[in-house]
């Protein structure tokens, strides 16, 4: 059923909602210790990464290039310890059926402990925090631009279009790092719609299952590129390419059918109000998506 193109939801109450997230992952980290998980942690930076893009048009360049940036610095600082257990878990999977360790798992497991030898667990966890503090500040001192609220729904849907856009492009090449882009801009739309549309309990799972599968592919991607070339057997490679198409046609099924919709149809569906446009200019310009 069509929506009814109501406002969908205020700046101010979107960035209440950051601010408010902000101060708790600042308290998380603050009684986190050195060793313990960051998973949940690196999750709530990714949600107010999304959160963020849905403001960008109502905040003013230098608050929402400041904010992102300790973000993302946050983000950073929490990620090698967990991307390490990642691979640990992927190298798993790819062999689930082996009783005893293979190439993979060992690949993974040595890459762990040199990350575990290297790292230093309380250092990352003081950056994570400064950066917190620093996105708190940015985002508790910045102010809305007027009448803004009507560009929240433009926003998501300029999120849709991206991710269809880069799917369709990572999934048609088969490329790592299109499919990577592809899985960041899939996981900003989970987090907006989430946000927006908390109902949208189906498809809120189809789009968990789809990030799952996309993050899947990257740590196959990522345990080829560290595991030393010349030491990979032709069957652990006949292994990987297996998996890896394998998780290529699930993800092209799934991604057909979450982002089958062009943008202004899917927008229209969830009951967003369409933005007023602009006049036509007697040119040909090609559709942006």
């Amino acid at each position: 059923m069509s929506g009814t193109g109501k406002p969908i939801a205020s700046a101010a109450a979107l960035a209440a909602v950051g601010r408010h997230e902000l101060a708790a992952l600042g308290n998380v980290l603050g009684a986190a210790r050195p060793g313990d998980s960051v998973h949940g942690a690196r999750r709530r930076i990714k949600q107010l990464r999304s959160l963020l893009r849905l403001l960008r048009p109502c905040l003013d360049g230098a608050a929402f290039a400041g904010t992102d940036d300790a973000l993302r610095a946050a983000a950073d600082a929490l990620a090698g310890h967990r991307r390490a257990e990642a691979l640990v878990a992927a190298a798993g999977k790819l062999e689930s059926g082996k009783t005893q360790a293979g190439f993979w798992r060992d690949v993974a497991h040595a890459h762990r402990a040199a990350h575990a030898a290297e790292g230093d667990p309380a250092a990352a966890l003081a950056e994570a925090r400064t950066a917190i503090a620093a996105a708190a500040g940015q985002l508790g001192g910045a102010s809305l631009r007027p009448d803004s609220d009507a560009a929240i729904s433009e926003a998501f849907l300029a999120t849709y279009a991206k991710a269809r856009k880069r799917l369709r492009s990572g999934l048609k090449s088969g490329d790592a790092t299109r499919l990577h882009e592809a899985r960041k801009v899939v996981i900003h739309h989970l987090h907006q719609l989430s946000l927006l549309h908390p109902r949208r309990t189906r498809r809120l799972g189809a789009l968990e299952g789809l990030r799952e599968i996309l993050g899947d592919l990257n740590d196959l991607d990522e345990l080829e590129q560290i595991a030393p070339d010349a030491t990979v057997s032709a069957r652990d490679r006949r292994r990987m390419r297996k998996a890896r198409k394998e998780l290529l046609g699930r993800a092209g099924k799934a991604a057909r059918r979450l982002f089958r919709r062009k943008p202004r149809r899917f927008a229209r569906r969830l009951g967003h109000a369409p933005a007023a446009r602009s006049p036509r200019r007697p040119v040909a310009l090609q559709a942006v998506e």
